[in-house]
């Protein structure tokens, strides 16, 4: 009984040892020539687009909840809607719209290799308008802030 725990050991220090032996790909992005390097570089843009847009929202949810703060010490606007909220239920919209947008550009592409790549690059580039609009409201330029036609 005590020798058949051996082979598992032994597949188990071969596995990991195997593992340990696969170099880590690593794309040019700067000239991406296949069509996964191209997946893996448009996936690290929006990775890098959406850690920016959780920063500048975090942002915006701050300046929302102030400027609420300093509305509701005015007179005749204690019944303003609360900012905070409004803003965090439209963020959740916009998620949602970008999303089903880009799933849309995904299936333009149905069946094709392509079809990861569009929805990838869709929502970087839509996350990268978001950033912006979210930007201009936080530095109070909320004629900037609309999306660009």
């Amino acid at each position: 009984m005590r020798h058949a725990f051996w082979p598992f050991a032994v597949f188990a220090i071969a596995a990991t040892q195997a593992q340990a032996a696969v170099p880590e790909f690593n794309p040019n992005c700067t000239d991406p020539q296949s069509n996964l390097e191209m997946k893996l570089c448009a996936k690290r843009d929006l990775d890098k687009a959406d850690a920016e847009l959780n920063a500048v929202y975090a942002e915006a949810i701050k300046a929302a909840r102030e400027q609420y703060r300093i509305a509701q010490a005015n007179p005749g606007y204690q019944a303003m809607p609360n900012l905070e909220e409004t803003l965090h239920k439209a963020q959740r919209t916009w998620i949602a719209f970008r999303d089903s947008n880009c799933e849309y550009h995904r299936q333009i592409y149905y069946g094709g290799s392509h079809a990861p790549l569009a929805y990838l690059l869709c929502k970087a580039d839509a996350t990268k308008q978001r950033v912006k609009e979210l930007k201009s409201i936080v530095a109070g330029d909320e004629d900037d802030a609309s999306p660009q036609q």
